[in-house]
């Protein structure tokens, strides 16, 4: 957006150089506003990161951690199935961030 006193500064040097420079003026007043619209239209035509990932891909991998939770705590006694579990949820979960970070 071109500022008020950018318009203002525009209008005093046409009052103290007189008519004869009102060309240069405008000119300079009109390339102002085209280099702002130019720098407009470049932020809106960089593409807007999403920062949700595809909820499919996390359904996905809650569905696959549902088994792989249960395999580790089947197959493993005591706490050592817990622990391949928490491991595995934390792999799911870093998959996960690192799907979402990429887009």
């Amino acid at each position: 957006m071109v500022e008020r006193q950018d318009v203002e500064a525009a209008l005093e040097t046409r009052r103290e150089l007189g008519a004869a420079y009102e060309p240069e003026i405008v000119d300079a007043m009109v390339e102002k506003i085209e280099k702002r619209l130019d720098e407009r239209q470049r932020e809106r035509s960089l593409p807007a990161r999403s920062h949700h990932g595809d909820p499919r891909v996390l359904l996905g991998s809650i569905a696959l951690g549902i088994p792989v939770t249960a395999v580790a705590l089947s197959n493993a006694p005591g706490g050592g199935g817990v622990v391949v579990a928490i491991i595995a949820w934390i792999a799911i979960a870093l998959a996960n961030i690192a799907y979402s970070q990429r887009r």
